[in-house]
């Protein structure tokens, strides 16, 4: 690195990330990018939150790999900030730092019995399906589960639920993995509830994603036709799709039935584990608000998977406020920046990610000036220090063509896990 060229850390391997490396090795060619993860591969929401069957989606990898393959970028995966290196040195030893490390913890519901065992929040349950180093091992047993209700009105809450339906034949393709797989096909399933807390027009379904639950080759998607009654549904495709769930037979199995204006209240259990969950009614006033009605009911539960929502977790020495890291226009303090999810909380989809990355890098290169810092050189030496783990994107791809080399017939790759990445 020359004295004029610019240095910049980016802590975070997903797409906000590679969408910042992007913009500034295409608007400063001479800059040093080093992209840091805790993970040996990167990618992140792509390759771990993105649902398995929706192999399109991860495809976007393809994109983002040309992120770290122009100019001076170079990926560094398995060093985590606060064990390996702190956020401190890493600001000493570079001109500008970013933080582009998402969202990952689950929001909890707060209400008794969240803790009961076979109760997930989205992150972990889609983290275990999805093979993510930190939920592989989730104790899931899914033999005897009959009845499972998801908490939640958005796309995440869809793709559990169409994973949990699919049969085996329609996650061909997919990257689930064996244990998983043999997991999903032992369970008995009869219903799957996504239940949302306000009326049916609040819910946040993506119409294609919404589309596909009634296109499931086994299961029978339905809704109540009186959660349609009054409802001021502004997408006419999307209504479109409710019109015909209401009218749908219900003889597939399972039955994945949508209900709305219910509020949990607890979680109720036996012998520590789930059995059923306490709903509240919602009704709504003259002001649009939601209140609690007297009404309650219990619905059987063997499974339940809250998909409300994420936040971001401490990074090092930096805590979020309010689920993301306070910014404005992206610019935590001087020369420190932050971007997707950790910069504005789980909103927006990757696409929409994109425009808000480029505009942190964008102001990076206004407001920083390249200095006589260390940057790689800093780097360097901390990664040898933990030669064992580090991956760079040769390392990656590396990985990459191992999992789909080790991938079954029916499969698009086998993720490895880091104990047997670092043996690849």
């Amino acid at each position: 690195m020359t004295a004029a060229s610019l240095s910049v850390a980016i802590i975070g391997a997903g797409p906000a990330g590679a969408y910042v490396a992007e913009r500034l090795v295409r608007k400063n060619p001479a800059a040093q990018i080093d992209v840091i993860d805790r993970l040996p591969t990167p990618f992140g929401l792509i390759r771990y939150g993105v649902a398995p069957d929706h192999q399109g989606t991860k495809n976007i990898e393809r994109v983002l790999s040309r992120a770290f393959t122009k100019g001076d970028v170079q990926f560094w995966g398995g060093l985590k900030v606060g064990a390996d290196l702190s956020l401190a040195d890493i600001q000493a030893n570079y001109d500008a730092v970013v933080l582009a490390v998402g969202a990952p913890q689950d929001r909890r519901l707060g209400i008794a019995g969240e803790d009961l065992a076979g109760v997930y929040g989205s992150a972990a349950f889609v983290g275990w399906y999805n093979r993510h180093p930190d939920h592989f091992d989730l104790p899931v047993d899914l033999s005897a589960a009959g009845n499972a209700i998801i908490i939640g009105a958005g796309n995440v809450a869809l793709d559990v639920a169409r994973v949990l339906a699919k049969t085996p034949a329609e996650l061909s393709g997919s990257d689930v993995p064996p244990d998983v797989s043999r997991q999903l096909q032992s369970a008995p399933w009869e219903r799957i509830r996504v239940v949302g807390r306000r009326g049916i027009e609040m819910a946040r379904f993506g119409v294609v994603e919404l589309d596909e639950m009634t296109r499931l080759a086994a299961a029978a998607a339905k809704v109540e036709a009186a959660d349609l009654e009054g409802a001021e549904i502004a997408d006419r495709a999307l209504a479109e799709v409710w019109a015909r769930m209401a009218t749908a037979a219900s003889t597939g199995r399972p039955v994945v039935r949508f209900q709305f204006c219910w509020r949990p209240e607890a979680i109720i259990g036996s012998a520590g584990r789930v059995t059923a969950v306490r709903f509240r009614r919602q009704q709504q006033g003259p002001d649009g608000a939601y209140f609690d009605a007297e009404e309650t009911v219990e619905q059987a539960a063997d499974l339940v998977v809250s998909c409300i929502g994420y936040a971001a977790e401490t990074c090092d020495q930096l805590h979020p406020a309010k689920g993301h890291f306070l910014n404005t226009d992206g610019r935590i303090s001087t020369a420190l920046y932050t971007v997707g999810w950790a910069a504005d909380g789980p909103t927006g989809t990757i696409a929409t990610n994109r425009p808000k990355s480029h505009a942190v890098a964008d102001r990076i290169l206004a407001e920083v000036t390249a200095g006589t810092r260390s940057g790689r050189a800093y780097l360097t030496k901390v990664a040898q220090q933990n030669r064992a783990s580090v991956t760079d994107f040769a390392g990656w791809q590396a990985i990459d063509a191992a999992e789909r080399a080790a991938a079954p017939a029916d499969r698009v790759r086998l993720k490895q896990l880091p104990n047997t990445i670092a043996s690849l």
